[in-house]
C-alpha cells in the first residue's frame, strides 16, 4: 500500500512554528521573571459586583431583542459602514448604526435561565465583547482622518505622520479616545522610519 504526503498550508505552518519557539521564548522569560514572587495586586471588594448585575438583569428579563438579530445587525453594519473603502459620512453613519445596536443589546433576553452549560447564556454575554469591539473599531475610524494600512479612507487617501503616528486608546464610557505616541526609540536595531508604500 502506498501513501502520499498531503500538502501542508504554509502559513499554518509558519504559525505553529511560531508558536512553538516563541512560546518557549516566552515561557522561559516568566520562569526566570519570578513572577510567582512577586504577589498579586488587591482587587477592590466590589470588583465582580458588575457581571453579577449583567447576568441578573439577563435572568430577570423574560421579553426582549433575540441575541441573534442583534449580532447580525452588528456584522451588516460593520460590513457596510466600516468595510474596506470608507469615508467620513460612511463612518459617521456607522457609528449612530452601532450605537443603536449597543442600546438594543442591553434589552436581549434569553428563553433558557438553567445555570449549567447554557450556550444561549454564553452567547448573550459574548454579544457585550462584540458591541464593544464594534464601537471600539468603527469611533475609531470616523477620527482617523487619513489612510493608513488596512483604514483606507477614499476622503483622505494620504497617510498624516504628523498628525497620527499615534496609537488610539478607546474608552467605553462615553465612547471616548485618547492617544498614544508611538515609541520610535529602538531597542537593539534602528528603526524602520515610516514612509508612504510605494508597491
Amino acid at each position: 500500500m502506498r501513501f502520499r504526503a498531503r500538502p501542508r498550508n504554509r502559513l499554518g505552518t509558519n504559525s505553529l512554528l511560531d508558536l512553538v519557539v516563541f512560546g518557549r521564548a516566552a515561557g522561559n522569560h516568566i520562569v526566570e521573571q519570578g513572577f510567582q514572587k512577586q504577589g498579586h495586586r488587591t482587587f477592590p471588594a466590589d470588583s465582580g459586583d458588575g457581571t453579577l448585575g449583567r447576568l441578573a438583569a439577563l435572568d430577570a428579563r423574560d421579553k426582549g431583542e433575540r441575541v441573534q438579530d442583534v449580532a447580525n445587525g452588528i456584522r451588516k453594519a460593520m460590513q457596510a459602514h466600516c468595510g474596506v473603502f470608507r469615508t467620513g459620512a460612511l463612518l459617521d453613519e456607522g457609528v449612530s448604526r452601532i450605537n443603536e445596536l449597543a442600546e438594543r443589546s442591553q434589552q436581549v433576553a434569553i428563553a433558557d435561565k438553567s445555570k449549567v452549560f447554557n450556550t444561549a447564556r454564553i452567547e448573550a454575554m459574548e454579544l457585550d465583547n462584540l458591541v464593544e469591539t464594534a464601537r471600539a473599531t468603527v469611533v475609531s475610524a470616523a477620527a482617523r482622518t487619513e489612510s493608513r494600512g488596512a483604514h483606507a479612507r477614499d476622503d483622505f487617501p494620504e497617510r498624516d505622520d504628523g498628525q497620527w503616528l499615534r496609537h488610539t486608546l478607546f474608552y467605553s464610557e462615553g465612547s471616548r479616545l485618547e492617544y498614544k505616541p508611538v515609541n520610535m526609540k529602538p531597542l537593539t536595531v534602528p528603526t524602520f522610519e515610516p514612509k508612504k508604500r510605494t508597491f
